[in-house]
């Protein structure tokens, strides 16, 4: 055999070399998925972060919101006015400058709560608001009877005790609104048409009265 054939021969037998082998799909999947566990730890780490945040701020905002700045308002009786301000401590920040407020709270834990406004020359209306805000009920002069808005406000067993009592045929002739809670705030609002008729708006808003419905 001559050299040639030998060399030929030998080339012949010695396998060829192999590229590198790519990485086995199981190294991939456990990267990816390494991967995903960090993020989805990095994730919830700051979603506690933002939770522990908005816990520790909630009770600063919460003190500046017009339901606690009503909620001790009207407990003579009478609604008490409500002056806007840029004090957070001293009134409602945000208020309408061409409005005049006045508030009571009520607390139907000792029963239904009547609700009795007069109407006067500058438009006026009623509000009913949760602790925290959200109004639930609302009513303008418009809906006046004689000159007068009156309501009593019952929760859910409170008003259907007072449909039982009600006398057999007899028309029901005063507004019940049913309220989600037993506490809650009442605002009355009269418009300011220009300064002027400011005193006038704050007396209207004033004589709204608040108490017991019996």
């Amino acid at each position: 055999m001559s050299t040639a054939d030998s060399d030929r021969a030998a080339a012949i037998a010695t396998p060829p070399h192999e590229p590198p082998r790519p990485p086995l799909q199981g190294q991939a999947l456990r990267s990816a998925g390494l991967r995903l566990v960090h993020r989805l730890a990095l994730f919830v780490a700051l979603a506690g972060i933002a939770h522990l945040l908005t816990v520790l701020l909630i009770p600063r905002y919460a003190q500046r919101d017009a339901a606690s700045v009503f909620a001790a308002a009207g407990e003579t009786g009478r609604a008490d006015l409500i002056a806007a301000s840029a004090d957070p401590d001293a009134g409602i920040r945000d208020a309408d400058p061409l409005t005049a407020m006045a508030a009571c709270g009520f607390d139907l834990e000792d029963g239904p709560f009547r609700i009795t406004a007069r109407t006067g020359p500058t438009p006026l209306s009623i509000s009913l608001h949760l602790h925290g805000g959200g109004v639930f009920y609302a009513v303008t002069d418009r809906a006046a009877l004689r000159g007068v808005i009156e309501f009593v406000v019952l929760d859910r067993s409170q008003y259907d005790r007072r449909v039982a009592a009600d006398d057999d045929g007899e028309a029901q002739r005063e507004l019940r609104v049913i309220a989600p809670a037993r506490q809650g705030i009442v605002v009355a609002r009269a418009l300011v048409r220009q300064p002027s008729d400011r005193p006038l708006a704050e007396a209207l808003v004033k004589l709204m009265a608040c108490g017991a419905a019996g």
